[in-house]
């Protein structure tokens, strides 16, 4: 039975992720993965033993595996700590974000804000995500319980590259940005990297690339897409390949 027969229903717009393939989209390594992904525990427990990514999509064995938003999560870990944010207050984050927001997915949520040391958290009307209208921008320094101004702040967990509906979910992740012909839909191909417009994976669009030593027009030809489209997959497929 293959993986996608072993999840059926569960995936459908949910998006899913064996660890492996969560560790290289995220670009972290599976041992971080590993350590960060648990089950939901039956209490609130303590920052340092409490999973940051809770496995949602059961497989009906021992194996995990993350959804769409626990993915954003794990990203959301790898931009911390690559703006060197130390992993125990990345933890820290994670804890306090969980009870405040008291949701599954807290660093998918909301947007986060970091200058290296501190970490933020916007703030909605209701206290827990979509900001004020016409007001300034105010983050909440998430663990010592402090407002300050956005505008202060330089460095960014999240821009324009994950999109949200409405009521503030994220549907779509554009990991090079809007300009890059790459997306992460849950709704298409269970979240798998794809050019946009054709629904064509990033993966095929590469190994096609490579497979005709480097002739665009051959594999734009025979997938039905553009160029851009060639070229953007291959540089993501490049980007994910270099941490």
């Amino acid at each position: 039975m293959s993986f996608l027969e072993r999840i059926g229903e569960d995936a459908v717009g949910v998006g899913v992720y064996t660890l492996p393939q969560a560790a290289r989209l995220a670009r972290l390594r599976l041992a971080t993965v590993e350590d960060l992904v648990g089950p939901e525990a039956a209490d609130a427990g303590q920052p340092r033993s409490a999973p940051i990514v809770i496995a949602d999509v059961g497989l009906g064995g021992s194996d995990k595996v993350v959804t769409f938003l626990g993915l954003l999560e794990l990203w959301a870990v790898a931009e911390m700590r690559h703006q060197g944010v130390p992993m125990k207050v990345v933890r820290r984050v994670a804890f306090e974000a969980r009870r405040i927001l008291k949701v599954r997915h807290p660093l998918a949520s909301v947007n986060f804000r970091t200058d290296g040391r501190r970490v933020f958290m916007a703030l909605r009307q209701d206290g827990k995500g979509r900001k004020p209208k016409r007001q300034p921008k105010v983050v909440l320094d998430i663990l010592r319980y402090q407002h300050a101004m956005e505008e202060v702040l330089e460095q960014s967990l999240r821009q324009e590259i994950v999109v949200r509906s409405p009521d503030g979910a994220p549907v779509l992740w554009y990991p090079l940005g809007l300009d890059k012909r790459v997306v992460l839909d849950p709704h298409r191909r269970f979240g798998e990297p794809i050019d946009p417009k054709s629904g064509v994976p990033t993966s095929a669009l590469a190994q096609a690339l490579h497979a005709e030593k480097g002739d665009a027009d051959a594999v734009a030809f025979w997938f039905g897409v553009d160029r851009e489209a060639v070229f953007d997959a291959t540089a993501f497929e490049t980007w994910l390949a270099s941490r």
